[in-house]
């Protein structure tokens, strides 16, 4: 780091240090990321960093657009990850984005689409999971953290 520049430490941003050009030394003291900001990499740089709202989105034959704005096409069949929480969050509820691409036209098995999304939301209070799927009725199932069984399902 060069003199005058500040810099975090600390697996959840505990210290700020300092670098002082003067003493040639690092002055480091306790610290915290403020309300709204959370303690991670962006662009390269570790620290703390303004919480955005960020959109991703799938759309057509298989097309992708991340939250940083990279394109992707896929055909693949595959079961995946489209979207979820990284890491532990106090403030931010976990969530999990899955994507099912199905076959489009049987006699060109390389041409696909999506045909199934599933999310799953876990909160303190409650948890949910909902399947949308190509010509069928969307399917919420919620239930309270520690219950066995999920109440009734909403179609």
């Amino acid at each position: 780091h060069l003199a005058g520049e500040s810099f975090w430490e600390g697996e959840n941003c505990q210290r700020l240090c300092r670098c002082d050009g003067s003493s040639h030394a690092v002055q480091c003291s306790r610290s915290a990321c403020a309300p709204g900001e959370f303690c991670g990499t962006r662009k390269g740089v570790y620290g703390c960093h303004e919480r955005t709202n960020g959109i991703c989105w799938a759309s057509g034959l298989p097309h992708y657009t991340t939250f940083d704005g990279k394109r992707y096409n896929s055909q693949s069949t595959c079961r995946y990850v489209f979207a979820e929480l990284c890491g532990a969050s106090k403030s931010l509820p976990f969530f999990r984005v899955e994507v099912k691409n199905g076959n489009l036209n049987f006699r060109n098995p390389r041409v696909s689409f999506i045909y199934r999304v599933e999310l799953w939301l876990r909160t303190g209070h409650f948890n949910s999971h909902v399947v949308l799927e190509r010509g069928k009725d969307v399917l919420v199932s919620e239930w309270i953290p520690g219950q066995s069984a999920p109440c009734p399902s909403i179609r």
